[in-house]
């Protein structure tokens, strides 16, 4: 069980920050994940995430999704860091 909420867009019982958020975040990303639906609960926070990531991960990469996905599994494993 998360120690964070993890919001859903489709809940009507959210703020409409939060649901703004999610469906940004959800354009961004390409698909709505997981981090993205625990930031939703301070979309403030989760909006200068969203920008770093859109730099980092989304934007002007020479490397495809999954070679990056693959990347960030091979680091997480390596250094012990499990999600």
């Amino acid at each position: 069980m998360a120690r964070v909420p993890l919001l859903e867009q489709d809940d009507p019982s959210i703020p409409p920050d939060a649901k703004q958020f999610l469906q940004e975040a959800g354009q961004a990303g390409g698909r709505l994940y997981n981090i993205f639906r625990a930031m939703a609960n301070r979309p403030a926070a989760g909006r200068s995430f969203l920008n770093f990531a859109e730099t980092v991960y989304f934007g002007g990469s020479t490397v495809d999704s999954e070679h990056g996905e693959f990347a960030y599994l091979t680091a997480t494993v390596v250094n012990n860091c499990f999600y």
